[in-house]
C-alpha cells in the first residue's frame, strides 16, 4: 500500500496546470481539479490525503481524503502527523516542495519525500498514458481543463457561445 500525503497548497501554487486554474477560477476550483484528478488516477494500493491550510471543507472523492489545518496551526503540523500515523501500513510518500521542513522533520525509515515535479511525473502525468480496457495506449488527448481553453476550441471550431 501506497500512502500520499499531499501538501495541497504547495502543489497548488508550485504547479503550472492547478495555478492556471487558480488564476482563472480561484483556489477551491484549483482544489477540487487536483482531488479530481487524484481521484481518476488512484489505483486500488493508493491512498491519497490532501492537507490544506485553510479554505472550505469540500465533499469527499472516491479513494481522495480532504483535511484543513485547524485554526491557528498550519498544514506542515498535520502533514507530519499523518505521516507518523500511516508509518508501518505501508509506504508513506509525503508531497511537497517544503523540504527545508517538512523533509528534515520527517525523520525515521519507512517515509519518502517526493517534489511537486517528482509527483507530476510519477502520479499526475504517469496516469495520462493508462492503458484502456483493451490494452491499447490512448492517443486521445486531454479534455480542456479551463474556460479559455473550451473558448479557445469552440471559437476554432467555429461555434459560438449561443450556438451551445
Amino acid at each position: 500500500m501506497i500512502h500520499w500525503i499531499v501538501d495541497g497548497n504547495n502543489l497548488i501554487h508550485s504547479d503550472s496546470q492547478f495555478r492556471q486554474r487558480m488564476k482563472e477560477s480561484g483556489f477551491e476550483a484549483a482544489r477540487q481539479l487536483l482531488e479530481n484528478e487524484l481521484s481518476r488516477l488512484r489505483v486500488s494500493d493508493q491512498t491519497f490525503e490532501v492537507v490544506y491550510d485553510g479554505g472550505a471543507s469540500m465533499p469527499q472523492r472516491s479513494g481522495v481524503e480532504s483535511s484543513i489545518a485547524r485554526r491557528g496551526k498550519v498544514a506542515d503540523d498535520r502533514i507530519l502527523a499523518l505521516a507518523r500515523e500511516k508509518g508501518g501500513t505501508g509506504t508513506v510518500r509525503v508531497v511537497t516542495d517544503d523540504r527545508s521542513d517538512i523533509g528534515s522533520r520527517l525523520g525515521g525509515s519507512g517515509f519518502e519525500w517526493v517534489s511537486c515535479s517528482e509527483f507530476r511525473k510519477l502520479v499526475l502525468e504517469g496516469g495520462g498514458g493508462r492503458k484502456s480496457k483493451s490494452g491499447e495506449v490512448s492517443d486521445k488527448p486531454a479534455a480542456p481543463r479551463s474556460k479559455k481553453q473550451v473558448d479557445y476550441w469552440l471559437q476554432e471550431f467555429g461555434v459560438s457561445a449561443e450556438e451551445e
